[in-house]
């Protein structure tokens, strides 16, 4: 898992560059925009003698701005697209003092062989 977390930080990183933190890791009062992404889930769902040998990881990828800024977003679906990364946009909420949070979730596979 830990591969796929380094992708995903080099394609966000394409988006707003010095501007990207996983969730755990975010400074603080960081200035806006930025992005933040975090692991949420991960799930077997392919067996094989009894272990996983496919699991599906849910990353949820959160976009922070100030206001409502379309260019940003364009740009952050674009890579995402450009890198093959299918993704849902499955919020977006307003938090005084705070800002716009725009908050997609993609899922990455990840398999296990045998050796």
């Amino acid at each position: 898992m830990e591969n796929n977390l380094i992708f995903i930080y080099s394609v966000l990183e394409k988006v707003l560059p010095k501007n990207v933190y996983y969730a755990l890791q975010i400074k603080p009062n960081a200035k806006l925009p930025f992005i933040v992404y975090q692991e949420i889930n991960k799930r077997s769902t392919k067996y094989h003698d009894d272990h996983a040998f496919l699991k599906i990881t849910t990353i949820q990828i959160s976009l922070v701005t100030d206001k409502k800024d379309l260019k940003i977003e364009k740009k952050l679906e674009d890579t995402l697209e450009a890198h093959d990364i299918n993704y849902q946009m499955i919020s977006e909420y307003h938090i005084k003092n705070s800002g716009i949070y725009r908050i997609y979730e993609i899922k990455m596979e990840e398999f296990k062989y045998e050796q």
